[in-house]
């Protein structure tokens, strides 16, 4: 037995309606959803190690102690090491583990920074550690400068000289510490 024909044409038309609302969405012309997410973000930032290994920035207000305008300060802010929250959440500092990395020390010269890193704060065959110590120091001081530069100097764009104590210098970039 066939529908009848007033059944077909009422289908067909409810099916020609549905296919033509689509799914409520009603095309518009071009909307500006404003500047893109990517850039600079703003502010201190100090890193510290996270469970993995791996160095996480965090915001950090410079205060009188952690000042951004002296090296000395941002290292003191990685030997004060992580916020309760931010310990909770797994984060340590290699700043301060051990005696050697409490000497560490820096200094401005020409608008260059000089780290200089205890030869006993470093192992001999440049340890996971290691890298992260550099990494902390390096990343934690280049942000800092980049800061003071009021978003002139990109973070990655600052090298920072580390000098360990058998006489050898290297400088280094926050990117090639963070692997």
């Amino acid at each position: 037995m066939k529908p009848p024909r007033r059944t077909l044409a009422l289908t067909a038309a409810a099916l020609t309606a549905a296919l033509l609302t689509g799914c409520g969405v009603r095309p518009t012309g071009v909307l500006d959803g404003g500047e893109s997410v990517g850039g600079l973000t703003t502010g201190h930032r100090l890193y510290f190690v996270n469970q993995k290994g791996r160095l996480v920035a965090v915001p950090r207000p410079a205060t009188r102690n952690e000042s951004v305008e002296d090296p000395n300060g941002v290292i003191k802010g990685l030997l004060v090491g992580p916020n309760n929250v931010e310990a909770e959440a797994g984060l340590t500092t290699q700043v301060g583990a051990d005696d050697y990395t409490l000497r560490i020390g820096a200094k401005l010269s020409n608008g260059q920074v000089y780290v200089n890193v205890p030869q006993d704060a470093l192992s001999p065959n440049s340890s996971v550690e290691d890298r992260n110590l550099l990494g902390q120091l390096v990343c934690s001081i280049a942000r800092s400068r980049a800061v003071l530069s009021g978003g002139k100097v990109r973070t990655d764009a600052v090298r920072v000289t580390v000098q360990t104590g058998d006489g050898r210098s290297k400088k280094y970039g926050c990117a090639e510490l963070m692997g």
